[in-house]
């Protein structure tokens, strides 16, 4: 059953026409809504991203506990420059630490999958599946400003 009213300036229109505006109307509304929730989720995933890469602190000064190699990262909380001194080799270059993949771009390139056991405390697995285990070795000077 259609209904018609009359509209404005006396012109008779039909329900279909109130109908497909308020269709209009609605998909804006919820594209508008969906987009919304979209920003909402991908701020809230890059928050948490930051809170674990602070948890992580990747950057400082590693020990290793199988074999004592030293390992330097210095820079931001997911990349910069990095130091391994072994037993046997020394190397040296950049560092980046995306998704849970730690890349050193050293002479020769490696990758390891990160996981923290404590703060402090990670385990990096290299792609053969040997894993090493590093603690943060901490630093408790405190600097003293000349006033």
């Amino acid at each position: 059953m259609m209904f018609a009213y009359a509209g404005p300036y006396g012109k008779l229109t039909s329900s279909r026409v109130t109908n497909r505006f308020g269709a209009k109307v609605m998909s804006v509304l919820i594209t508008l809504l969906v987009a919304g929730l979209v920003v909402i989720y991908l701020r809230s995933n890059r928050k948490a991203r930051a809170r674990w890469l602070q948890d992580l602190s990747l950057p400082g000064h590693w020990v290793s506990r199988r074999d004592g190699s030293h390992l330097s990262l210095s820079g931001s909380f997911d990349s910069g420059q990095f130091v391994r001194q072994g037993e046997r080799s020394n190397d040296r270059g950049y560092w980046r630490y995306q998704g849970d993949t730690l890349t050193l771009n050293g002479e020769p390139q490696h990758s390891f999958a990160v996981q923290m056991f404590q703060p402090g405390v990670i385990s990096l697995t290299a792609e053969d599946g040997t894993a090493e285990l590093f603690h943060k070795q901490s630093n408790n000077v405190v600097s003293l400003a000349k006033r």
